[in-house]
């Protein structure tokens, strides 16, 4: 027999509603009718439907993992996926499953909004290059509590985000070329206006300050976070004869397309050009020759957003609260330097 809240509100003698709030850890409840209730559900097997639990005001046991990234193929990216399993690994070991959501492409555009509508989570995780703050605004309106993987700044709305320390990470990598006699060093941006971008160049920046070393702007190149556009502007930059011993890639991704460009067009590397890039993507010990580049702890992301939305949810941290956790990164070296 399956068994609902009618049937065990039948066999404890008491009303739906009592087990309803014994469930949902309501108030309102004689200590020894909850006992009761409680030793039913665990003799019976009793499981609560999440739905039904979440319309009682309860809590559903879910934690949302919402992505607002514009190429359709976005889940299978490589940040993405590590930091996913940082969130299970912390979500399961509190006793909660995640519910993953994407909201990739036009017809997904009010999809955002039915996460929230149908309350089938307790908390979301948001993460992705194109989070508005129309959406951040909804979901603080619904009053669901939330955490984002990636620092985020709007006015006038205080946030909770977990980052990488993508300053710190961009100066040990450009120190790491300066100490090896690189001077003419490229830096290949990201994705522009964005707060990691703004970050890694600051560290780029104040590496080369330490060192005596002026920015030149034509050594500052836009790669699009992309390996194939990096790849392009790589190779116009070598039929421009300009000058350099030394790259610094804002992703492993531009730094693997600039390498291609290199080896092309005869430079050697390490000797003629290192190539130092950013994320420790699973394929940078593979490439010929190895990458060097910042490790950046995806995992550790994920394990630290669980952990404040979880201090969310326990009242603990104020779901108005602004505070943003900083994940260290190491430069891991390999051959390309």
């Amino acid at each position: 027999m399956k068994h609902t809240l009618e049937s065990i509100a039948k066999l404890a003698g008491v009303s739906r509603g009592t087990v309803s709030r014994v469930v949902n850890d309501q108030p309102g409840v004689k200590p020894e009718v909850r006992d009761k209730v409680l030793s039913l559900i665990k003799q019976t097997g009793y499981v609560p439907h999440p739905q039904a639990r979440s319309l009682a005001g309860g809590k559903t046991g879910n934690i949302g993992v919402m992505v607002f990234g514009q190429n359709p193929n976005f889940l299978s990216h490589h940040i993405f996926y590590e930091v996913l399993q940082g969130l299970q690994i912390a979500s399961a070991a509190d006793g909660y499953d995640l519910v993953l959501f994407a909201n990739r492409m036009d017809s997904d555009r009010d999809y955002w909004k039915q996460i929230a509508l149908r309350q089938k989570v307790d908390g979301l995780i948001i993460m992705g290059e194109h989070i508005q703050q129309e959406y951040l605004l909804f979901y603080r309106q619904q009053q669901i509590p939330y955490v984002l993987v990636g620092k985020r700044s709007y006015d006038h709305l205080p946030l909770a985000c977990v980052t990488s320390n993508y300053r710190d990470g961009a100066y040990q990598a450009t120190k790491h070329l300066l100490e090896r006699g690189r001077r003419n060093i490229v830096y290949i941006q990201g994705l522009l206006h964005t707060y990691h971008e703004n970050e890694r160049f600051a560290g780029y920046y104040q590496a080369l300050a330490e060192a005596g070393t002026h920015v030149d702007p034509s050594l500052i190149i836009d790669g699009l976070a992309d390996q194939a556009a990096a790849r392009l502007q790589m190779k116009l930059l070598i039929e421009r004869n300009i000058r350099f011993d030394g790259v610094f890639a804002a992703n492993d991704l531009m730094a693997f397309g600039a390498m291609e460009s290199l080896l092309a067009h005869g430079f050697r590397l390490p000797q003629d050009v290192a190539v130092v890039g950013y994320d420790d993507i699973q394929a940078a010990p593979y490439v010929s020759p190895p990458l060097t580049t910042v490790h950046q702890d995806k995992l550790g992301l994920g394990r630290e957003a669980i952990r404040l939305l979880l201090d969310m949810l326990r009242g603990e941290l104020g779901e108005n609260e602004s505070k943003d956790v900083f994940i260290k990164n190491e430069l891991i070296v390999r051959g390309s330097t």
